[in-house]
């Protein structure tokens, strides 16, 4: 007597697509990782240092991949590089002269509307405040100006050291209308806890920290008058400095651009603050690592703040910490992993 064949059930079909589609994606995903390779080498080993070099600094920036380049670069190589774009001493002194801080005006309700200010731009409801958009060949972002510089102060979270606070945070601790992130952090141990401000930072008159490195300073003195350049703790508060941070490099000093291998370095978000001649303060925040905005390097945010009439400006920390706040919203758009605000140790606000 013959024995029936038992049917094959639908079940190893499935196995076979499931083996099939998983065999796809891991055949896709080593093609990309060898076309990724490819163009890392093209990159690093190919004809043209500067390319080179813009990939290695956008890397270096990221924090999470700046190992990447030593895949086909020695360590002291992408140091070397690193160094060659970031090793600049700022020893020109602020030319206070160069800025007259206006009286603040409120726009008059007149039949004409609000007027324009000496450089174009209109504050529509007379609060001192114009938020200017700024569109660029592969970076977006936002300026904020504030017309009176006295309305502009650095703050902190309220315990100094440990953990930072997000801009939001720092924003409500202080009533503030608005700001940006200040400097960078000291982060040995890689935590990302944002606490330890890295560098000289005075806010209220006070020092808060002499300086862990070597980083260019950028604070308001007494007057409202915006110095960048390198200071000590004392030859700071010599100049009467009420408010500042320390990062950099320096964009703008008494009128004239910085040049240089270091303003092409790499790619990134970028957050920078400056002054025009009459006594504004400049906010900046480009956004970047997003398709709709790549990054900017120095060199495009030092442009973006000469054209906004910056007689001297600095960057300050970008990347993730690259952050925009406004009434009670974030108004860029941060590449941070959570969308918003990752903990700050200061932050340049205004009321």
């Amino acid at each position: 007597m013959k024995k029936k064949k038992k049917k094959k059930s639908g079940g190893s079909a499935v196995v076979r697509f499931i083996d099939r589609v998983f065999g796809l994606i891991l055949a896709a995903v080593i093609v990309m990782g060898c076309c990724g390779l490819a163009l890392e080498w093209i990159l690093v080993k190919g004809p043209s240092p500067a390319l080179r070099d813009s990939f290695v600094m956008t890397m270096a920036w990221t924090r999470r991949f700046d190992f990447i380049p030593q895949i086909f670069l020695t360590g002291e190589e992408t140091r070397q590089i690193f160094n060659d774009h970031w090793s600049i001493n700022n020893t020109e002194a602020t030319d206070t002269s160069l800025i007259t801080v206006k009286a603040a005006q409120q726009d008059a309700d007149t039949e004409e509307g609000p007027k324009a200010d000496d450089y174009g731009y209109i504050d529509e409801d007379g609060d001192g405040i114009i938020i200017v958009d700024v569109k660029k060949k592969g970076f977006v972002g936002k300026m904020i100006i504030v017309l009176d510089p006295s309305r502009v102060f650095v703050g902190k979270p309220e315990v100094y050291g440990g953990y930072g606070m997000t801009l939001e945070d720092l924003a409500k601790r202080y009533d503030a209308l608005g700001g940006v992130n200040g400097g960078g952090f000291y982060d040995p141990e890689g935590g990302g806890t944002g606490g330890y401000p890295d560098g000289l930072t005075i806010a209220d008159g006070q020092v808060f920290n002499e300086g862990i490195s070597s980083r260019t300073f950028c604070g308001l003195d007494s007057n409202n008058i915006l110095h960048v350049g390198d200071y000590s703790s004392e030859g700071a508060m010599a100049e009467g400095m009420r408010d500042g941070v320390s990062f950099g490099p320096a964009l703008v000093i008494n009128g004239k651009g910085e040049y240089g291998n270091h303003m092409e370095s790499g790619i990134n978000p970028r957050t920078a603050v400056g002054q025009r001649a009459d006594g504004a303060i400049l906010l900046l925040a480009i956004d970047g690592r997003q398709v709709h905005s790549i990054g900017a390097s120095f060199g495009d945010a030092r442009d973006v703040m000469l054209d906004f009439g910056a007689v001297n400006a600095c960057n300050m920390d970008g990347g993730s910490s690259t952050v925009m706040y406004y009434n009670g919203e974030y108004i860029n758009s941060p590449s941070s992993a959570s969308g918003t605000s990752r903990a700050l140790p200061d932050a340049f606000l205004f009321k």
